[in-house]
């Protein structure tokens, strides 16, 4: 790692969480071969005490190669923490000149989620999905593309759950997941988050609060709710249709996903209402666990969905903004030196007739300060699926573009469990009798 240069592009509550571990993963590193571009000066000063450069630069299609052009050559490593920065013109330069790149999202530019700029298709996580994997091909520069906790982690989280299941069931755990998926009977996935941390203080006017990013977090909540659709499935929700008309298409509902409540399973809490947020992990997790008949139709898939509950502080903000139409914040709070307590709980939840499983990371704000400046119990959670993605990259790096699903499990996790807390898996009786038959639209409420 040493001889090679690392740029982060954008430098926000994940980059600046990132950076301290970065140099104690990799001591041999050298401060003046890391360097910043963001768009805004938050960060400036966690570059300046960490010794690494700081460019305060908006990237656009125009200054694309003449700003990174100078910065990364062959065997360098772009690590994408943006927002507004499209990731597919990234992940183009970036195999044009053989250099490594991971990003924890697949971004558009600026305008890309808007419906009435672009069209709704292509405001999706669906399309950015397809678009970046159109992209894939072996002997190229690998490029990681949506490895983060969510997505990136969980899905070897949902690796590591099949097999304890089928150890249970004593079924071969050397099935392919999606046989072992369907042998045991999974019907949906729900990656259930709840993150109780708070910095105690009221909701201001005007204020949006989040213990990460917030732009993210804006953008994903405007975002048309979407989710991988299971073949039990026989009811659609009123409204939602399939991206592309095709049965092995996702489906997207009507309503965004800051005004889509789906109720599902935490530790702590139990039983809890959720926000189903649109995330690449739904769909990638879908789509590798699906099964195909001889004739190529789709015989097998679970319904897979994103059910977040944040942060006290956030869902008061993401109710205030959802009821005052998505109009910008006046004021942008990322919650983290502030914070007073609590934890998030990042898991998998299993489904099946028998009940549940939830296997997953429960890290507390103490327990993720004490193992790492700069970071809430949040931002060390991704910082793990990154310090895990970026390990398997660097002995990998002619893999061309991968996700999470495409990775050796086992050799992520190992790197990332020092930043998990406790992770352990849990077996549940949930849904309620009346659940039972998983029908999503069973677990929808409103918002």
């Amino acid at each position: 790692m040493e001889a090679r240069k690392i740029l982060f592009i954008g430098y926000g509550a994940i980059a600046q969480a990132l950076t301290p571990v970065l140099f104690d993963r990799y001591p041999q590193l050298a401060r003046t071969r890391v360097e910043a571009i963001s768009a805004d000066a938050r960060g400036a000063d966690v570059a300046r005490a960490h010794g690494i450069g700081f460019t305060l630069c908006a990237l656009t299609p125009d200054n694309l190669d003449a700003v990174l052009g100078e910065r990364l050559g062959a065997g360098d490593v772009m690590l994408n923490l943006s927002v507004d920065v499209s990731s597919l013109a990234l992940i183009d330069w970036c195999q044009a000149r053989g250099v490594l790149y991971l990003d924890t999202c697949v971004e558009p530019w600026a305008g890309g989620y808007d419906e009435k700029r672009t069209p709704l298709l292509a405001t999706t996580n669906y399309w950015l999905r397809n678009e970046a994997l159109r992209r894939r091909g072996a002997g190229r520069s690998t490029c990681v593309v949506a490895h983060g906790a969510n997505p990136g982690l969980v899905s070897h989280f949902v690796r590591a759950a099949l097999r304890r299941l089928a150890a249970v069931r004593a079924l071969p755990a050397d099935l392919p997941c999606a046989a072992l998926a369907h042998a045991l009977g999974v019907r949906a996935i729900h990656i259930a988050e709840r993150d109780t941390q708070d910095d105690g203080m009221p909701l201001r006017p005007g204020e949006f609060a989040n213990t990460w990013s917030v732009d993210g977090l804006l953008a994903e909540g405007r975002q048309r709710a979407e989710l991988a659709w299971g073949t039990h499935e026989t009811r659609l929700p009123p409204g939602a249709r399939r991206h592309d008309g095709s049965a092995a298409a996702g489906l997207m509902l009507a309503s965004q996903g800051a005004r889509t409540k789906i109720v599902s399973w935490t530790p702590s809490a139990g039983e809890q209402e959720a926000y189903l947020i649109t995330h690449h992990e739904a769909l990638s997790i879908g789509a590798w666990l699906s099964a195909y008949g001889d004739d190529g139709t789709l015989a097998y898939r679970p319904t897979v969905c994103y059910a977040y509950r944040p942060a006290p502080k956030t869902c008061a903000s993401l109710a205030r903004w959802s009821a005052h139409d998505f109009a910008p914040p006046a004021t942008k709070t990322v919650m983290r030196d502030a914070l007073a307590g609590g934890a998030d709980e990042l898991g998998v939840l299993l489904l099946h007739a028998r009940g549940a499983y939830w296997y997953g990371s429960v890290l507390s704000l103490v327990q993720a300060r004490r193992i790492a400046p700069c970071n809430s119990a949040t931002s060390l959670q991704v910082v793990g699926g990154i310090v895990g993605a970026l390990a398997w990259m660097l002995r990998h790096p002619a893999a061309g573009v991968v996700e999470a699903e495409d990775m050796d499990s086992d050799a992520v996790l190992q790197a990332a469990l020092p930043f998990l807390g406790e992770v352990f898996g849990t077996h549940v009786d949930w849904p309620a009798q009346g659940m039972r038959a998983l029908q999503t639209i069973d677990f929808l409420r409103e918002a």
